[in-house]
């Protein structure tokens, strides 16, 4: 899917967005995480279009990166977790896309990512579908979850001083919890 197709994909279903640009696929990274792996960056030319959410901080965006002069779907982004989109049917990915957008934007998907800031490191990341019943990646999931970001740090954690970022947001809400 090109830009071009994307953007008209995005009209045809009443979807606001901007496009940002960007120098390079590290670049991009930076803008979308706080403690990008960049080693395995491209260095095309990347363009987003971002689709504001009503969190004030993390946006849904739609990478494309430049190949032959021409921008490519390369994958969707909600904040800084990615749904690696790389292997969607071209022919589906239409369709996927505008699914995934509307289940964020209905509040049905949230995000945590864990950052380890004692030593600047990414750490994990997963996306919960509200609707499911499913005991890792539903609703019993996310619950789950927040009860281990919920308990206090254990003695290892205190000892090694250790400093973890739990963000945890959908379309309308942004938390971080920092232990």
């Amino acid at each position: 899917m090109t830009l071009d197709e994307a953007e008209a994909l995005l009209c045809e279903n009443n979807i606001s967005y901007e496009l940002h640009k960007f120098k390079n696929e590290a670049e991009y990274w930076h803008h979308t995480a706080l403690f990008p792996y960049t080693k395995n960056a491209k260095p095309c030319k990347v363009i987003a279009a971002v689709i504001k959410s009503n969190n004030g901080k993390k946006n849904i965006e739609l990478q494309f990166n430049l190949i032959n002069d021409v921008f490519y779907f390369e994958e969707l982004w909600f904040g800084e977790y990615c749904f690696e989109m790389f292997d969607c049917n071209e022919d589906m990915l239409a369709e996927e896309l505008i699914r995934n957008i509307s289940k964020i934007k209905q509040g049905n998907f949230i995000v945590i990512v864990l950052n380890d800031i004692s030593i600047k490191r990414w750490i994990a990341d997963a996306c919960f579908d509200l609707c499911e019943d499913d005991d890792d990646f539903g609703k019993p999931g996310y619950q789950k979850a927040l009860q281990r970001i919920n308990k206090p740090k254990g003695l290892i954690s205190k000892l090694l001083r250790l400093k973890k970022q739990y963000e945890i947001y959908d379309w309308n809400t942004y938390r971080c919890i920092i232990k």
